[in-house]
């Protein structure tokens, strides 16, 4: 018998191939999730879903989801350690609010918090090797959606990296992507190899608006 799928794309089968490579503590924390599942609203979709069905403890938010067991919050840099204060240790951390991704999984850091799992939205619409972050404030300003995807992939390897993660892998499509924390994972995927290897559809990066408001990862960490 075949498992539920709940996440948008081939995330649900990535995770199931980490838990069974590491040994991960069973507490996962995922900030955006919807009901998209089957599209009537009655099942949530998100990458962390099936995780509860397993047994662990799951700590879900959303600006907008109604939905039992979700957390009705917005969630910004200023208030992400906040929300966290009940978990001493993270296993899985995925985060999918099209803005401010970036600024909140650096202030997670910052805060002390490091997850064993980290999932990113990153940006597909830009060239991932580019180093490129939206600034803080811009969800309150009306963008195009194709920009409100917070950083590019190699912006959030930087990030990353400096906090003592590795690079595992991208989703196909390029909108999800997977480090794991160096003391489990000595390896490191180089993200060339992503671009290398990036489904077709995310080779037309000229979907994306003007970029003239974004700064780069390397000036935020400096």
């Amino acid at each position: 018998m075949h498992p539920k799928i709940y996440s948008q794309n081939e995330e649900q089968n990535i995770i199931t191939s980490l838990l069974d490579r590491y040994e991960i503590t069973q507490t996962a924390v995922e900030i955006g999730i919807n009901t998209g599942a089957k599209g009537d609203g009655t099942t949530l979709q998100g990458n962390t879903v099936f995780l509860r069905d397993k047994g662990w403890r799951c700590m879900w938010m959303d600006s907008h989801t109604k939905f039992e067991g979700v957390d009705l919050v917005t969630v910004y840099p200023e208030n992400i350690n906040d929300l966290l204060n009940d978990l001493d240790t993270i296993g899985l951390f995925s985060i999918d609010i099209d803005s401010e991704d970036w600024h909140v999984t650096r202030a997670l850091m910052d805060g002390g918090h490091r997850p064993e799992i980290m999932i990113c939205e990153t940006n597909s619409y830009l060239d991932p090797m580019l180093d490129l972050v939206m600034p803080l404030g811009h969800r309150r300003i009306t963008l195009p959606k194709s920009i409100c995807h917070g950083a590019t992939l190699r912006a959030f390897d930087n990030l990353l990296f400096d906090f003592g993660y590795n690079f595992i892998c991208a989703t196909k499509l390029g909108n999800n992507s997977f480090w794991v924390r160096n003391d489990l994972e000595k390896g490191r995927t180089p993200i060339e190899d992503y671009k290398a290897n990036r489904h077709p559809l995310t080779t037309n990066w000229s979907r994306s608006n003007n970029t003239d408001v974004w700064t780069s990862s390397r000036e935020l960490l400096a």
